[in-house]
């Protein structure tokens, strides 16, 4: 019995420690040797818990990402019922939260923020069985947002600009590269809620505005490209450029 406890206490130690060596150096360039120093175990500890490091930093990654959604979740925890402003409210504060918090989430977020800007291949799989409900969510209230009138194309440039607005501001926070007339150093609670109440206005008035040219028929990027594609003379028209947001020379 005790040493099956030293076991679950070893395999415990081991995740802690690996996943504030993979946050703060990135999976190429921690080691094993490192983690198993802070750790206090050996080598053998490690391919016998995880089998490998590929193996660790996968369980370590997916770890952080629980954890961090627990802290904040989805749509803010909201229902399918709620309305879909709040709820798209509620993604953009769980996004921010889990970038910018890292008294209540540790090194999760930093960890799954290193992931996105320097991803790894070890984990493909278990980052798409991770991240596919939360961009299918993304697709569904962008979907509803937008109408019945809103293309695929439409649908998922308003998905990402909404996600890389939150996305950028954690890249600057983990790059250092902070703007000095924004008040990054301000209490969390407080931080979080000022960057997701200027990123839900700033996005909701776009996607309004996207809606109204849907209605009215104006900014159907993708049927206009698809017409382009399909015009004997497409490439030597002087607006199909315009089609996908180039300005003709």
């Amino acid at each position: 019995m005790a040493r099956r406890r030293d076991g679950i206490e070893t395999h415990r130690r081991i995740l802690a420690v690996a996943q504030e060596v993979f946050a703060e150096k990135g999976y190429h360039e921690a080691t094993v040797e490192d983690i198993c120093s802070r750790a206090g175990s050996n080598i053998a500890a490690i391919n016998y818990h995880f089998g490998s490091k590929e193996e660790l930093y996968a369980r370590v990654w997916r770890k952080a990402f629980d954890e961090a959604n627990e802290a904040y979740p989805p749509e803010g925890g909201l229902g399918p019922d709620a309305l879909a402003e709040d709820r798209l409210r509620g993604t953009i504060h769980s996004l921010v939260g889990k970038l910018v918090d890292r008294g209540r989430i540790g090194h999760s977020g930093k960890l799954l923020l290193r992931e996105m800007m320097n991803p790894t291949e070890v984990i493909e799989r278990v980052k798409d069985d991770a991240l596919r409900p939360m961009q299918e969510r993304m697709r569904r209230l962008m979907k509803e947002m937008l109408g019945p009138g809103a293309s695929d194309e439409q649908i998922h440039l308003c998905g990402m600009s909404v996600v890389h607005q939150c996305l950028a501001i954690g890249i600057r926070l983990f790059s250092g590269k902070i703007p000095p007339h924004v008040r990054f150093d301000a209490p969390t609670d407080q931080l979080v809620k000022t960057l997701t109440d200027h990123i839900a206005r700033f996005s909701l008035a776009g996607i309004e505005r996207i809606r109204q040219d849907i209605r009215s028929g104006v900014g159907r990027t993708a049927e206009c490209g698809r017409g382009a594609a399909n015009s004997p003379s497409a490439t030597d028209s002087p607006s199909a450029g315009t089609c996908v947001g180039i300005s003709p020379k």
